[in-house]
C-alpha cells in the first residue's frame, strides 16, 4: 500500500535514494525540496524495515511529471514500479490533468521497455539532458479522464493508495 510521503520522511527517503541509485542520484536538498512543494507528491511503499518503493511527481500545469520512480533491489520484478505508475496516472485523474510525462536516459534500456509497455510514447531526444551530459528520452501519456462512482475518496495526502 503506498502513502503519501512529507517533509518528515526527508531520512529515509535519502537512504533509499543512496540505496536504489549508485550514481547520479537527487541531492538530499533536492529531495527535500521536493517533499517540500505544493506542487510535488511523493508516494512511499513502507516495508517491514524500510522504504521499499519511492516516486515523486510535479505538477505542471496540466501535466504531471514523473521525477523518480524507484524500488528497492530486492523488492524488484514483482509489479510494485507498474503499480506505483497505475497510482501516478490515477492522481493524474482525480486533478483532472491530462498528460503524465517522464525523462529517462536513453541508456536505461529496462527502464524504457517498462514505461513503453504501460503506454507511454518517445517523443523525442533531449540532448545533454542530464548534468553529466548524458541524454534522455521524452516520453509521455495521455490521461483519459474517468468518473468515479459516488462515494469514491479522492486520493489526498491524507489517503493510502494501492
Amino acid at each position: 500500500m503506498f502513502r503519501v510521503a512529507g517533509p518528515d520522511d526527508l531520512d529515509g527517503l535519502y537512504r533509499f535514494e543512496i540505496l536504489c541509485f549508485r550514481e547520479h542520484r537527487f541531492r538530499r536538498d533536492h529531495v527535500d525540496w521536493i517533499l517540500r512543494n505544493e506542487r510535488a507528491l511523493t508516494l512511499v511503499e513502507d516495508g517491514r524495515k524500510a522504504v521499499t518503493a519511492a516516486m515523486m511527481l510535479l505538477f505542471e500545469g496540466h501535466v504531471c511529471r514523473v521525477l523518480s520512480v524507484a524500488v528497492a533491489p530486492k523488492a524488484r520484478r514483482h509489479g510494485i514500479g507498474t503499480r506505483m505508475m497505475q497510482a501516478a496516472e490515477a492522481v493524474c485523474r482525480e486533478r483532472g490533468l491530462s498528460t503524465i510525462r517522464l525523462e529517462v536516459s536513453t541508456t536505461n534500456l529496462v527502464a524504457i521497455e517498462f514505461y513503453r509497455r504501460l503506454g507511454y510514447r518517445t517523443d523525442g531526444v533531449l540532448y545533454g539532458y542530464y548534468s553529466w551530459g548524458e541524454d534522455a528520452y521524452s516520453m509521455h501519456k495521455a490521461i483519459v479522464p474517468t468518473t468515479s462512482p459516488v462515494g469514491t475518496p479522492p486520493l489526498t495526502a491524507a489517503s493510502h493508495l494501492t
